[in-house]
């Protein structure tokens, strides 16, 4: 299953939706994914059923704009190269909302890698795609999170790799266990592995991040929502 917050075309509201066949089918309940996420593996696949079954919409997906699948309530625990550090959630972006420049910055350097989400009864949810955007001085920008949340079921143990190029050429790569273990000393709902940061980009440039069965993004430095 793939799992997706986007904005309604039909009173501009964010809305949980899931991705299949080139679509997103908006889900008819209440719920955010995050409540999704957070029931039981069966309700989450039920919920998934009933969308596809009865949606209030259906957009054809390179059509829809895409927010950040889920937005954490606490701060993201995350391994940068070598580096552990936290993440504000304040600064999750959807890859449909760009990476815009802070004020006085040249340029911002990528961090790319993926994220994992721990749901009902703290079991592994599903992973999703994550860059995340520093000035040369270090600071946060950003952390872009999606397109989607795959979720657990559609993964078989194999290692997972997320790379990032820019004009044809390889930037930056992660790659990671596919078991979890890269996760042990993370706490929380979600956690971060990253890659070392690539050059600086310039206001312009485009990064794509290719996450293989994660899913893909591509992103302009200094474009914002």
């Amino acid at each position: 299953m793939r799992w997706v917050t986007y904005l309604s075309p039909s009173g501009g509201d964010a809305r949980p939706g899931v991705v299949d066949d080139g679509c997103v089918f908006g889900y008819p309940g209440e719920q955010s994914v995050p409540d999704l996420l957070g029931d039981s593996r069966n309700a989450l696949a039920d919920a998934f059923q009933r969308a596809l079954a009865a949606p209030v919409e259906i957009i054809v997906e390179f059509e829809a704009r895409l927010c950040a699948p889920l937005r954490p309530t606490a701060p993201v625990p995350a391994l940068v190269g070598g580096e552990r550090m936290t993440i504000d959630p304040s600064m999750v972006r959807g890859t449909d909302d760009g990476a815009a420049l802070p004020a006085g910055a040249r340029g911002l350097s990528a961090s790319v890698g993926l994220v994992a989400i721990f749901g009902g009864g703290g079991l592994h949810a599903g992973y999703a795609p994550a860059c995340l955007w520093r000035t040369p001085e270090g600071a946060t920008a950003g952390f872009s999170l999606g397109p989607a949340i795959v979720t657990h079921e559609e993964f078989d143990g194999s290692p997972l790799s997320v790379t990032a190029t820019a004009e044809d050429t390889d930037l930056a790569s992660v790659t990671v266990e596919g078991d979890l273990s890269w996760t042990q000393g993370l706490q929380g709902d979600v956690v971060a592995r990253l890659s070392t940061g690539t050059r600086p980009l310039e206001p312009g440039e485009e990064l794509f991040v290719d996450g293989g069965p994660l899913g893909e993004f591509e992103i302009r430095v200094g474009a914002g929502a």
